[in-house]
């Protein structure tokens, strides 16, 4: 019993904590909006401010990220079973990565600064994303039980 305990702090909190940190980078994206569109305002450190945030951020994310599967399958191995709600909700965490990656891929890496506003929103737009599975995935756990 202490054991599935301590495996459900570690799953809980590494989600807490994946979902602290897309909030967080919410704040820095929101901050340096207009450092980063405004070619008056501009300066290069910015960039590479925000650049070093989302580099520190994806490395917490990414030890973030592999807690939480690995508590998740240690659970469901030895504690909660093979559900059809555990199947769905890794299926729903692979998805929210291949959804991310893939729109950092296609709309945020090419982003020069300074970029124009309507360039710019686009960091919202992979906030919707992450923030949007977040969702989807406490409907599933709390709800679709």
């Amino acid at each position: 019993m202490l054991l599935y305990k301590a495996l459900l702090l570690v799953h809980i909190t590494s989600f807490a904590l994946w979902l602290g940190v897309v909030t967080a980078a919410l704040l820095v994206i929101r901050t340096l909006e207009s450092r980063l569109t405004d070619s008056a305002n501009f300066r290069a450190g910015d960039e590479q401010l925000l650049r070093g945030y989302i580099r520190k951020e994806v490395k917490l994310v990414d030890v973030v990220f592999l807690l939480l599967i690995f508590s998740g399958i240690l659970l469901a191995q030895f504690f909660i079973g093979w559900t059809t709600w555990v199947i769905i909700k890794i299926g729903l965490l692979v998805a929210q990565f291949i959804a991310t990656m893939g729109y950092i891929r296609l709309y945020i890496r090419p982003i020069t600064y300074p970029a124009p506003p309507n360039v710019y929103r686009r960091w919202y737009g992979l906030v919707a994303v992450s923030l949007t599975f977040f969702a989807v995935i406490l409907l599933v756990v709390f709800f679709g039980r």
